[in-house]
């Protein structure tokens, strides 16, 4: 990225997004078959950071929402 198109928000909320989508794929493919509570609870995270994340580029571009 260059400074000019570098968001820390995005980048941010980007990392967190990143952070638990690897802690849910470890385990997934752990000793655990299926899906788990804490699981379910990261995927529901993960769709509120990338919610969060157009929100934000919605704001930068001036569109309302």
């Amino acid at each position: 990225m260059t400074e000019e198109t570098y968001d820390v928000v995005v980048d941010t909320l980007q990392k967190h997004h990143d952070k638990l989508m690897e802690l849910t794929m470890q385990n997934m493919l752990s000793e655990f078959i299926g899906i788990g509570i804490m699981d379910s609870i990261r995927l529901e995270q993960c769709e509120e950071l990338k919610e969060a994340i157009a929100v934000w580029k919605a704001h930068k571009r001036g569109d309302t929402i």
